[in-house]
């Protein structure tokens, strides 16, 4: 029943109505009564300080002083407050009955004020409670001696105050039901508000910060609720913050090339951002316990136990080899991450794939190997004709002219070897110098293919040129390396393609989202394998080394090339068929920016 603040507050309020009215009750009682007894004293007190007590002093001296006495007592019967109700006697040294203002009385009772008197003292102070109160004086002179007993009765005082009590309770039924009517709305009034701060509370515990109370007194319940939209505005911007945050790492973390997972301290998955997905295949939306991760990965081995004892562990060079693309290199990194006292939270593992790396450190190491080699050859030659001219000094002028014929062409090997790596260089640093001019990709394709008409006719080649547009046909890119590009294709061509082939030169003009060119470069000749065709366009890459070698090829051409063409946001491919011939497709954007993707 009372478990309401409402109803506490109700009670509260109807316990002190009736504990103050009570209060106020035994007040006027009791005032009451000292103000009767006070009135009384002090009356008789004042009456016997007067003449009245001379007179009452000089009646003993006479032989019926009973009666002079009593003479006396009514002649002064306002100043002693006779009435009906009081009333005095004249008694004797034993409290006998001498004379009286009650006619009826034939005794007085023995009461501890009369017993006092008799012992010669003034008695007054009669305890409240009883029925009367009385005032006992000893009065002596000569021989004769008498005490002087006033009581007055206290019925009507007695009914006055069962008047005033019956009144009281009255008031108390009437102060309680208006109590019970104030104490209802006090209690609603106060509570009310606390009812709002309760939903309010419950609502904001639920997730909506958002809610906000009313203040409409000053007080503290007022105080209260401005504390509550305080309090609800602090979260609320705090949790703005915590999730603004939390954003922000999720797209830091989504955003790594790195896959990040993180598992809670019982092992149940947190987050695996995209490129962790993807790099081990798994649906969008996977879910796997910390012991499935590292089922996944392999590495068994790896448990809870273990990482909460290390708290950090480092796997170097881990093959990915169960995943449905290709075969990973990665570097595993776990650790444990726990709040500033200490208490572990979780878990996180990191994968960065380094198969990239690998294979680039790779290709370094080729490449590094197959530069040695391509610089070795021709100084071994040189060096070889060059001992051979010097160890003969007899040599005929023919043969000493051989071989220093030998050296010259090894060593313009060297510089085209050298040449060709110090642009690759200067490509991969993005220190290549471009001069980018408007030029006539048409007219530029038909003058380079004259001008490598006489090589063509040395191996009994046809090579021909053909324009789908004729007419003014701009590209804006670097003239120069363009034709470096044109004039490797073609010269490869020419190279292998056997006697008397036929290699065709075609340009045309057509829109893909805008203006492109595309060149095309056919011949019938060797052909080229299927599984060499991807690898081309890699360095120092020969599908015949004997070959190009006797033909003074590089192997860097085609790497270069494809350098220049991406350099202007072009893109080169080929298409080959072994024995058949190849077809080397160039396509260029008319209006690109030279080095926009460099």
């Amino acid at each position: 029943m009372y478990k309401t603040l409402n109803s506490k507050l109700v009670l509260i309020f109807i316990v002190f109505i009736i504990a103050v009215m009570a209060a106020v009750g035994i007040f006027l009682m009791n005032s009451i009564y000292e103000y009767y007894n006070t009135d009384f004293v002090g009356s008789l007190d004042d009456a016997f300080s007067s003449a009245a007590a001379d007179r009452i002093s000089e009646a003993l001296l006479y032989d019926d002083y009973p009666a002079k006495i009593k003479e006396v007592l009514l002649a002064y019967s306002s100043s002693f407050g006779l009435d009906n109700h009081r009333n005095f006697y004249v008694l004797d040294s034993g409290a006998n009955l001498l004379s009286s203002s009650d006619e009826t009385a034939s005794g007085v009772e023995l009461t501890e004020n009369l017993l006092s008197a008799m012992n010669g003292k003034t008695a007054k102070h009669q305890p409240y409670g009883t029925k009367y109160l009385d005032y006992a004086i000893n009065f002596q002179n000569g021989d004769n001696a008498c005490i002087i007993y006033i009581k007055d009765d206290l019925s009507e005082m007695q009914s006055l105050s069962f008047v005033l009590f019956s009144i009281i309770i009255k008031s108390l039924i009437i102060g309680l039901v208006i109590a019970v009517i104030m104490a209802f709305f006090l209690a609603k009034a106060i509570t009310l508000p606390i009812k709002s701060i309760t939903r309010g509370t419950k609502e904001i515990a639920s997730g909506d910060y958002s809610r906000r109370l009313v203040s409409r007194s000053r007080d503290e319940i007022g105080a209260l609720t401005r504390g509550f939209n305080k309090m609800a505005e602090v979260i609320e911007n705090n949790l703005d913050a915590v999730s603004d945050e939390r954003e922000k790492l999720n797209n830091i973390v989504n955003c790594l090339q790195a896959g990040v997972a993180a598992f809670d301290d019982k092992g149940a998955v947190i987050h695996l951002n995209p490129s962790l997905l993807k790099m081990l295949s798994l649906p969008e939306k996977s879910e796997p316990t910390f012991s499935e991760f590292t089922a996944l990965v392999g590495l068994t081995e790896v448990t809870m136990k273990r990482l909460k004892k290390e708290k950090r562990l480092h796997i170097a060079e881990h093959t990915l080899s169960d995943i449905k693309t290709r075969e990973l290199t990665v570097n595993i990194d776990f650790s444990v991450f726990e709040y500033e006292n200490g208490t572990k939270t979780g878990f996180i593992a990191v994968i960065q794939d380094i198969t990239e790396g690998a294979l680039l450190e790779k290709s370094r190491r080729e490449f590094i190997a197959n530069v040695s080699h391509e610089l070795r050859t021709p100084l071994t030659s040189i060096k070889g004709a060059t001992e051979t001219v010097l160890d003969d000094d007899d040599m005929p002028v023919a043969f000493r002219k051989k071989f220093l014929g030998i050296v010259i062409n090894e060593s313009d090997r060297m510089t085209r070897i050298v040449k060709d790596l110090l642009v690759l260089s200067r490509l991969d640093n993005r220190r290549m110098t471009w001069s980018p001019d408007t030029f006539d990709i048409g007219e530029t394709l038909d003058r380079m293919c004259e001008a490598l008409q006489t090589e063509a006719h040395n191996h009994s080649h046809e090579l021909t040129y053909e324009c789908a547009q004729p007419g003014s046909l701009p590209l804006y890119g670097d003239k120069e390396r363009i034709e470096q590009v044109v004039a490797n294709i073609i010269g490869n061509a020419i190279k292998y393609t056997p006697d008397g082939g036929k290699i065709q030169v075609k340009l045309m003009p057509h829109l893909q989202g805008k203006k492109t060119y595309e060149i095309t470069v056919t011949d019938n000749g060797i052909g080229i394998p299927k599984e060499d065709i991807e690898r081309l366009f890699e360095r120092f890459y020969r599908v015949d080394k004997s070959r190009s070698t006797g033909a003074g090829g590089t192997g860097l051409g085609l790497s270069i090339a494809k350098e220049i063409v991406d350099a202007h946001n072009g893109t080169i491919s080929v298409d080959s068929v072994e024995g058949a011939g190849t077809v080397v497709k160039i396509l260029l954007p008319a209006d690109t920016r030279i080095g926009e993707n460099t």
